[in-house]
């Protein structure tokens, strides 16, 4: 890659980095380009060359979100690539996303609406993203061998329950990988 395109993603991740910011702590209809070159540390002109206008920012932010999960989601499998972790460190990421992005937990907090629409316009995005990461565990996964659910059914199963910990957020909701894990064995060695 070279410096420009480099130099062109940096500057494009911070505007909407900032732009995240800016709508956690403004809302959709307060929200103002000022405030995101505010946020984003960068000058009108600059957020101009890369988005016209904010609707424009609002659709890349979702994006942007979305490829951070991705690259999270990746980050995490490198980093415990066991297949015997594997749902686990998949659960881990789906709760815990917005440990690390606490602006987009904010965001859904202070915008629901928009959060919402998003989640429910992008959801087939995040249910292939987590598929394919729990491909070990679905592949192995004996209601899956036996017909009862298909792999992307399961998929989304566990999809849902952790993002039910991002929408309604409570310290139990924290140990909810650990559960879904044990949950999951236990139900495997009754399968055996």
């Amino acid at each position: 890659m070279s410096t420009t395109s480099e130099r062109i993603l940096s500057t494009s991740e911070r505007i909407l980095d900032g732009a995240l910011r800016a709508l956690a702590r403004r809302g959709v209809q307060k929200l103002s380009m000022s405030d995101i070159c505010d946020e984003a540390g960068v000058s009108r002109g600059t957020l101009y060359r890369y988005f016209k206008n904010k609707r424009d920012v609002l659709e890349a932010i979702g994006q942007h979100v979305e490829n951070g999960y991705k690259e999270a989601m990746q980050q995490a499998i490198k980093a415990r690539p066991d297949p015997e972790d594997r749902l686990r460190v998949v659960m881990d990421v789906i709760v815990h996303y917005s440990d690390s992005h606490p602006e987009a937990a904010l965001v859904i907090d202070e915008e629901p609406e928009f959060a919402l629409g998003f989640l429910r316009r992008e959801f087939s995005n995040y249910l292939n993203t987590v598929r394919d990461a729990l491909e070990p565990v679905l592949d192995a996964a004996p209601m899956v061998q036996n017909g009862a659910l298909t792999r992307n059914q399961l998929a989304e199963i566990f999809l849902r329950i952790g993002m039910s910990a991002a929408l309604l957020p409570s310290p139990q909701a924290r140990k909810l990988p650990q559960r879904v894990a044990a949950m999951w064995d236990a139900l495997n060695r009754k399968s055996r």
